[in-house]
């Protein structure tokens, strides 16, 4: 079967298929939100370490992070890198028009995030020490 009313159906079908649902996405926002979202988990993750050292929540490894050893310190590092794309890509993500919620959340996200690297590295935060009188 060829002719015109042939290619009239599979071209009106095929135009379905690759045309706009009017809608827009915002990849800068989303790929912020979840790089934001892994950021604010490792700090979260250091931030309950800082408070409770001898926790197991890692398992295995919850002696590198709870001691201050590497694994703390590459978490932390990976905190402050992605605290700080997902801050910047929800910067993007606002100037580019519509940003709706994503641009904000990246932002809150990446803030997270950061937390727990730059009171660190200011020395805002010390040790945690539950009872320092204690031997």
């Amino acid at each position: 079967m060829s002719g015109p009313l042939t290619w009239g159906i599979i071209g009106s079908a095929m135009s379905g298929i690759y045309s706009s649902s009017g809608k827009t996405a915002n990849p800068a926002g989303t790929v912020g939100v979840l790089v934001g979202a892994i950021g604010a988990a490792f700090s979260v993750i250091l931030w309950f370490y800082h408070y409770n050292p001898t926790a197991t929540l890692l398992g295995s490894y919850s002696g590198e992070v709870g001691g201050g050893g590497p694994l703390a310190d590459q978490l932390r590092l990976l905190a402050l890198i992605l605290g700080g794309i997902a801050i910047v890509l929800g910067i993007v993500a606002g100037l580019g028009g519509k940003a709706g919620s994503t641009g904000i959340v990246a932002i809150l996200l990446g803030v997270v995030a950061l937390s727990y690297p730059i009171m660190m590295a200011l020395n805002l935060i010390t040790k945690y020490t539950p009872n320092p009188l204690s031997g």
